[in-house]
């Protein structure tokens, strides 16, 4: 009896083994991520990305383990519960409200050591937080949450007269976002105006994927750009040439701005 048991066990582990999760993550917009809208300090980048975005953003790295069933189930509604929970990589999408409330929620599961599981600290000790680490993060998510880190510089406010510094890869986007939109003046067909804004919104994304700007003038781009994004997704899909030439000639003129206020540098 216990024999055939332990066959209809084996049989039943090597039948689950066929039945796969899904581990293909949701596509990311880089301009609604909460690093991207928040630009933190660079150890905090590291914190979040070590510690909180493999299982509350779109950038899950799925470890070895989850190609085992019934183990892999088990990752797979964790990560589904987390994401729904906290998702950061849809921050820009939230409510001001509800982002208060969320900042609110992650300082109260650091400070009662709720956050990483420890079940997740298991299989990713690295992701656990130093007492060092603990006080950083503390202090830079309760100074998000009254909005002590907002600067009150402006992307039009130059310091000195000198233009903000950018990454090449930047400039060459805006160039050709505004080399879209040129090819767009005057035209009457509606298909073709969706097509530029979607061709133009694809150039914002490599613009943010490749960004390797730090500090205030990561900033200040940012805040340059973020305006933008209505207006493009209102491109995409605007049914009306009239308010297709309205949307290309606003963007237009906020990208032809670009240089009198920031120029690419070399980066080593």
């Amino acid at each position: 009896m216990k024999k055939k048991i332990l066959i209809g066990v084996v049989l039943l582990l090597v039948i689950i083994q066929f039945f796969r999760i899904d581990k293909t993550n949701p596509e990311i917009n880089q301009e609604n991520d909460f690093i991207t809208i928040t630009t933190p300090p660079e150890d905090i980048v590291a914190i979040l990305k070590t510690s909180c975005y493999d299982c509350h953003s779109n950038e899950t790295t799925y470890p070895w383990y989850t190609n085992v069933s019934p183990i892999a189930w088990w990752v797979k509604h964790h990560i589904n519960e987390a994401r729904e929970e906290l998702n950061f990589s849809e921050w820009g999408t939230f409510k001001e409200k509800r982002k208060k409330h969320k900042l609110e929620e992650c300082i109260e599961m650091v400070e009662e050591n709720e956050m990483p599981l420890e079940s997740y600290l298991i299989t990713h000790s690295e992701a656990n937080l130093t007492e060092a680490q603990k006080t950083e993060l503390l202090n830079w998510l309760k100074a998000e949450f009254k909005g002590e880190n907002k600067t009150e510089h402006s992307w039009t406010d130059l310091i000195d007269g000198k233009k903000w510094q950018t990454n090449i890869e930047t400039t060459e986007g805006i160039d050709r976002m505004r080399a879209l939109l040129k090819s767009g003046k005057n035209e009457t067909d509606i298909t073709i105006l969706n097509k530029i804004g979607e061709d133009v919104f694809s150039e914002l994304k490599t613009i943010f994927a490749k960004c390797t700007m730090k500090g205030l003038e990561h900033e200040m781009l940012h805040q340059y750009l973020q305006p933008n994004i209505v207006n493009i997704n209102s491109l995409k899909e605007v049914p009306n040439v009239n308010d297709a030439q309205d949307i290309i000639m606003l963007l237009e003129r906020n990208f032809n701005s670009y240089h009198n206020f920031f120029e690419s540098v070399e980066t080593k």
